[in-house]
């Protein structure tokens, strides 16, 4: 792994390098890692905070340009106030948690990819071969050389084909219809939910995710699979109108015995629900041996405002 020096870089990625910096305070570093890649993709270009630094790293020589543009776009994203996923529940197994956080991760950065794709057309770097290229690596995924049964290649597909759609601008919608008809349809569904909100905005951006991960649990369950569990699993930034902050608590959230565990004590997890969509927006780190009708009468009496507080919930205001 070699470090990249900025004046190496073109003058686009080093002003979005520079606007990270000044957004998060603290610098962007790049490495190659370059690898042969056969096809495309847009996970060619990843980033991790490290030692009080972003480090992002390209294994793509070829498309160098567009994977780290891309890159750089999604921490600009992840750090422009929109909702974002966090999770601090485990369900004991491994595995289960992986695919959980997997698939919604998935289904979050093709949310992000609505408006990358716009931000990559105008600086030019989404150019006809790179759509090309991109669109082939997605037909690559579609077949893959594994052998699934046919409702988890039905979850599998689904993800492919959303991405595909949004960052492909529907170049393929009739072919992966006519091929792949239930996953497409499900795909459709997500994408629907993409382009009738508004993504630069959180609360629009926050329901069209819930939609989506909605939308894929029960895909999931009505191929009789247990379903994400996504409502409790996940904590989702909510997103409150000044008004709603001066409510009591009860007006807009309840609290429920989740039957995860809490990672940070081990214990019992109690989660934070929206009452309107039934979405966890927190884990609360209280103490089960302390959970009684009084504590639940106190804590709900708060206004949204001072629970936030107390607990460290991190919010977006409308």
């Amino acid at each position: 792994m070699e470090q990249i020096d900025k004046k190496d870089l073109s003058d686009i990625i080093v002003n979005q390098i520079r606007k990270i910096e000044q957004l998060v305070g603290r610098p962007v570093v790049v490495y190659s890692d370059y690898a042969e890649h056969e096809y495309l993709t847009l996970d060619q270009a990843s980033h991790s905070n490290k030692d009080g630094a972003i480090e992002v790293i390209i294994t793509n020589e070829k498309y160098k340009d567009f994977v780290l543009l891309h890159e750089l776009y999604h921490i600009e994203l992840e750090n422009s106030g929109e909702p974002i996923i966090s999770c601090a529940v485990t369900s004991g197994k491994e595995d289960d948690d992986g695919r959980i956080l997997s698939t919604a991760n998935s289904l979050f950065e093709t949310l992000e990819h609505a408006e990358i794709v716009k931000k990559q057309i105008a600086d030019g770097s989404y150019t006809p071969e790179i759509k090309t290229e991109y669109l082939k690596g997605i037909d690559h995924a579609l077949n893959p050389h594994v052998t699934l049964d046919l409702a988890n290649m039905r979850f599998y597909r689904s993800l492919i084909i959303f991405d595909g759609i949004v960052f492909g601008e529907h170049a393929k919608d009739a072919e992966w219809k006519m091929e792949f008809p239930v996953s497409y349809k499900v795909a459709a569904g997500f994408v629907e939910q993409v382009e009738k909100n508004d993504m630069t905005v959180p609360f629009q951006f926050r329901r069209a995710l819930i939609h989506v991960l909605e939308g894929y649990n029960d895909l999931i369950i009505s191929n009789g699979y247990e379903g994400m569990h996504y409502h409790e699993f996940l904590n989702v930034t909510p997103v409150v109108s000044s008004r709603q902050l001066r409510l009591t608590l009860n007006q807009l959230f309840q609290i429920k015995h989740s039957p995860y565990t809490n990672r940070a004590t081990k214990k019992d997890a109690f989660i934070l629900l929206g009452v309107n969509d039934g979405q966890s927006v927190a884990t609360l780190n209280i103490d089960p041996k302390k959970v009684t009708p009084e504590f639940y009468k106190a804590y709900y009496q708060q206004t949204v405002e001072k629970a936030f507080a107390q607990s460290g919930v991190k919010y977006i205001t409308r």
